[in-house]
């Protein structure tokens, strides 16, 4: 009897190390595009098809350009909205709609990677910091969440910029795919309950509006150090004041820096994380303050 029910028990452990080696990868897709943007869409699909467990929290409405915002209101009763299985609209930021997957929807059961994108346009320079896209990711960083934001760049010319960036959308598919492809590269050396990317840290793509074979291959490259600014302000004679785009933030930029490397024709990797910390300034700061 004792020997039936030793064998039963390790029968059952056996059995439960069989299931959790076959759970499939759970990731969570938030954007700052909103809920109907195909960039997340098709990217929830295409991950859904090949038999990860997909979820998608993004943001009713377009939230383009709106950072790290969050809408702190304890006690608001929010409008959400279950469009599709697994796929719900927030209204509120790219931050917000982050949270909601991660402490409302998954809180039960968190998932093993945050995904946000694909964004329609480049996360380079100035552009990553303003982004909501890169933002969410960040923030599911400092959650303890490996993440990965992923945009499409666009090309700088004229007929381009007056025609709302033809090319980002025509190549907007592959965007998709590439990211399908490097969470299928992933899920090989991936076993669950382990971190699918290195603790602590997060993978910014930007993929370049060109035919895959115009691609000239991936390319490491830091998030500019001090890049020129997105917008800028005129002050008006009654007092008010106008926003304007800086005209050298529709220009093809070609530096050392991610923005130009992907105006070259790479698709950049750019590493980050959310910790907001520096250590490696305490000498000088001691040097200039005090110990």
């Amino acid at each position: 009897m004792r020997t039936k029910i030793l064998t039963a028990a390790l029968l059952s452990v056996l059995a439960v190390s069989v299931q959790a080696a076959e759970k499939p990868m759970k990731i969570l897709i938030v954007n700052d595009d909103g809920c109907e943007s195909i960039g997340t869409t098709s990217l929830q699909d295409k991950l859904a098809a090949k038999g990860y467990d997909v979820w998608m929290v993004a943001p009713a409405t377009n939230q383009s350009g709106i950072g790290s915002a969050i809408t702190f209101r304890p006690g608001k009763v929010f409008d959400t909205k279950k469009i599709a299985d697994k796929r719900y609209c927030f209204p509120g930021t790219p931050a917000d709609a982050l949270d909601f997957g991660l402490w409302g929807v998954l809180k039960d059961a968190p998932p093993d990677l945050v995904i946000s994108g694909v964004n329609d346009g480049p996360n380079t320079g100035m552009a990553q910091v303003n982004s909501g896209t890169v933002s969410a990711a960040a923030r599911a960083l400092r959650y303890g969440f490996p993440a990965i934001a992923a945009s499409i760049g666009y090309r700088f010319t004229e007929e381009e910029i007056k025609n709302k960036w033809p090319s980002t959308h025509k190549y907007w598919p592959d965007s998709v795919d590439y990211v399908v492809t490097l969470v299928d590269k992933l899920n090989t050396s991936w076993k669950a309950g382990a971190d699918v990317l290195p603790k602590g840290s997060g993978l910014s793509i930007n993929y370049p509006p060109l035919p895959v074979s115009e691609i000239k291959g991936v390319h490491y490259i830091d998030n500019e150090q001090f890049p020129a600014p997105q917008i800028g302000y005129d002050l008006l004679a009654d007092g008010s004041a106008k926003q304007t785009m800086n005209p050298s933030a529709l220009e093809p930029g070609e530096g050392d820096n991610d923005t130009g490397w992907l105006n070259k024709g790479y698709i950049t990797y750019t590493l980050f994380d959310g910790s907001w910390n520096a250590p490696q300034f305490q000498a000088q700061y001691e040097a200039l303050l005090g110990k």
